[in-house]
């Protein structure tokens, strides 16, 4: 049973939410990013949810480590990268 009220609690939660379109999102960030400081932000794409804007909370970041790649799943080249990385940045 706590399990069902939880779903709804979550979707009431939800359906109240700000929803706007990724097209309005690029027409009016700055005031849609001000607008996510009081109540977070649903994106959809033709009708999908696919993001949630929502004011910065240092606690929900404080302590979690910088995310690292993991090397084993990153593509072989047979190269040096940093060289490659190097030509491109010389490039500009």
């Amino acid at each position: 049973m706590g399990d069902v009220l939880d779903n709804m609690c979550h979707a009431c939660h939800i359906g109240c939410m700000k929803t706007i379109s990724i097209r309005e999102l690029h027409a009016a960030t700055g005031k849609h990013v001000r607008a996510a400081l009081l109540e977070p932000v649903i994106i959809t794409e033709r009708g999908r949810r696919m993001a949630v804007i929502k004011p910065f909370s240092e606690a929900e970041v404080a302590g979690m480590p910088f995310p690292r790649r993991r090397a084993e799943r990153l593509p072989a080249v047979g190269i040096d990268t940093t060289l490659l990385i190097g030509e491109d940045r010389d490039g500009r």
